[in-house]
């Protein structure tokens, strides 16, 4: 967050929100949408679920959700927009190619009891899966939507390198809400483990997906947690080195498991507990161990067992760690182990 922290656009944003501090303006916009938000429910008080939320923050912003799970529901609501005399719909095939998940618009010829927004979601084929959070990412657009005469914006998956600030900030802002701490304060005590965030998702909210979920529960857990993502990966240097191979060089450098996501929860940053990005996961920890052998597993260790080929490593603390493993990748809980 600290590179987006320091982004020109997300600070030109802060700004014009009438944000008055912007030392760390991604901390600010969410406080502004946090206070948005809690002053929307002063007119609900029996907002107990994100599906709750996720239905008054629609009503409250102006949209309306369209869905379509076909191409022919996709027509439907193409002809249901232009016969209305929204222009901006006589191409709404075209707008949804692979990496397109969602489209917000502004209504231009709406009556004046209609919303003034309709966000379409793509749910065709394996994008239904990230439907639920793509819902919450155009929320996300609407609440810190500052030129009115903006007509549309819409959800691209990319990856985390090369999002735009602005929509890596609306991810922050979705995953927030999507899982909103107060909905989730009951719910998220005691030990964390990977059984226990599914059984909280399909009882809470199983409209979010297990993927999104385990993020989203992570982070609003009230105990310190990191979890991470761990896959076969070179380092930066090593990329170039295998570039330069494709031109004549003779060493090919070898792919180690390292980490490729990390999130790392309040309680847990203000515990001083973390582990880096690209960092190369131990031989020794159980993360390894899952990620070649498959299955699941867990295990007692010391941070201090991760370290960079230059010797840099982290402080000594024992951690308990649960690993399980994915088709490409390892995901991993590390929490505080007893004293």
């Amino acid at each position: 967050m600290t590179s987006l922290n320091r982004s020109y656009k997300i600070q030109t944003l802060a700004n014009d929100l009438k944000i008055k501090s912007i030392d760390k303006p991604v901390e600010s916009i969410l406080a502004f949408c946090e206070q948005r938000v809690r002053r929307f429910l002063k007119e609900f008080s029996g907002c107990s679920r994100p599906s709750d939320l996720l239905d008054i923050l629609a009503a409250k912003l102006q949209t309306r959700f369209e869905v379509f799970r076909s191409d022919y529901e996709l027509l439907a609501i193409k002809e249901k927009y232009v016969q209305a005399g929204e222009k901006r719909f006589a191409t709404l095939e075209q707008e949804f190619p692979a990496d397109v998940f969602g489209i917000t618009f502004r209504r231009l010829s709406r009556k004046p009891w209609e919303p003034e927004y309709v966000s379409v979601i793509d749910c065709r084929s394996d994008k239904r899966y990230r439907s639920n959070y793509t819902k919450w990412h155009e929320l996300g657009h609407l609440l810190i939507l500052t030129d009115q005469l903006r007509i549309s914006f819409s959800r691209t998956f990319c990856t985390q390198d090369l999002k735009d600030p602005e929509e890596s900030l609306v991810d922050v802002i979705a995953g927030h809400f999507a899982f909103w701490p107060p909905l989730f304060a009951a719910l998220t005590t005691g030990p964390i483990s990977f059984d226990r965030i599914e059984q909280i998702r399909l009882a809470h909210c199983p409209e979010a997906s297990k993927q999104s979920a385990v993020l989203g529960i992570v982070k609003a857990w009230q105990a310190p947690c990191v979890l991470l993502e761990a896959r076969l990966a070179l380092k930066k240097d090593e990329k170039l080195m295998e570039a330069q191979t494709a031109f004549g060089f003779r060493h090919r450098p070898q792919a180690a498991l390292r980490v490729s996501n990390v999130t790392v929860n309040d309680a847990g940053a203000d515990a001083g507990l973390r582990v880096h990005r690209n960092w190369r996961v131990p031989e020794q920890s159980i993360i390894s161990r899952v990620f070649h052998q498959n299955g699941d597993g867990a295990a007692v260790e010391d941070l201090s067992w991760w370290e960079t080929s230059s010797g840099t490593r982290l402080p000594e603390m024992q951690v308990d760690v649960q690993a399980r493993r994915t088709p490409d990748t390892v995901q991993a809980l590390i929490t505080p182990g007893k004293p």
